[in-house]
């Protein structure tokens, strides 16, 4: 029983009821009119102070429970802001890697593109023919690590990360690594349907390049004269031009989200 109650019950046993005062009654405990008056005109002030007790204690409760939710987001906030860095920077060295490439073989198709467009002048010896021709059939790919991003928007935890640019930055890398993923598969139907297909029944990929028609020894000039060949060659270097170019803008993005990751690292 509350020190508030015992109060309460003193009170009562100390008060006497007038005869013919009218009383009223519930079941099992009777009560009189002026009696709960005046216990209220005495009690109130325990009464206040016991609601005040009661609303300070779960206004403590609520203000521990918030203080230790907040320890436990802004821990699971670092596990998270560290998971992206890693995959960013995981990110970063595939594109470097894939950049390169796309860098290379580039070069090799604007080779076979000079040698297209001035086929009396032959700058290319068989062998760097034989290399640039494999060169362009190459897809060397991106494939982004976005593990943490995902889990962190399919398990509600989108809110852990207060700020607003860095959650900016991330919408923005990660919907040009969709684009990216975008571009390389209708570039993979491309080489496998138009440019595969022609380059497989024109080149061996063994030690000849080139398997002329045997009623004509001209085999080779006519080949470097052929519009097909031409818009072949133009074609892969166009898909991977523009692919070049979203990679690029992905590792710029992927730099200005690193960057914003090791500011908020503790």
């Amino acid at each position: 029983m509350s020190w508030l109650r015992l109060m309460e019950e003193t009170i009562k046993e100390n008060e006497a009821i007038p005869e013919g005062e009218s009383v009223v009654t519930t079941p099992g405990l009777p009560q009189r009119k002026h009696g709960v008056v005046k216990l209220i005109k005495d009690m109130w002030p325990a009464y206040l102070i016991e609601i005040f007790v009661i609303i300070l204690g779960i206004s403590i409760t609520l203000a521990l429970e918030a203080w230790r939710e907040g320890i436990k987001e802004d821990h699971l906030e670092q596990v998270y802001l560290k998971n992206l860095l890693s995959d960013v920077d995981t990110d970063r060295n595939s594109l470097k890697f894939t950049i390169q490439s796309t860098e290379k073989l580039l070069g090799s198709g604007n080779e076979l593109l000079g040698l297209i467009r001035n086929p009396e002048r032959k700058i290319l010896n068989d062998k760097q023919l034989k290399e640039d021709l494999r060169a362009i059939l190459e897809r060397p790919d991106f494939i982004s690590r976005d593990a943490s991003f995902s889990d962190l928007k399919s398990s509600g935890n989108l809110h852990l990360l207060k700020d607003i640019r860095l959650k900016n930055l991330l919408f923005a890398y990660y919907g040009e690594t969709e684009h990216i993923r975008e571009l390389q598969n209708a570039e993979q139907q491309a080489t496998i349907i138009l440019s595969g297909n022609y380059f497989l029944k024109l080149f061996s990929v063994d030690d000849k390049i080139i398997q002329p028609d045997p009623k004509r020894s001209d085999a080779a000039p006519v080949f470097l004269k052929s519009i097909e060949f031409g818009n072949q060659v133009l074609l892969r270097v166009s898909n991977r031009n523009e692919l070049l170019i979203v990679y690029r803008n992905a590792d710029s993005l992927a730099g200005e989200v690193k960057k914003a990751l090791d500011g908020k690292i503790e």
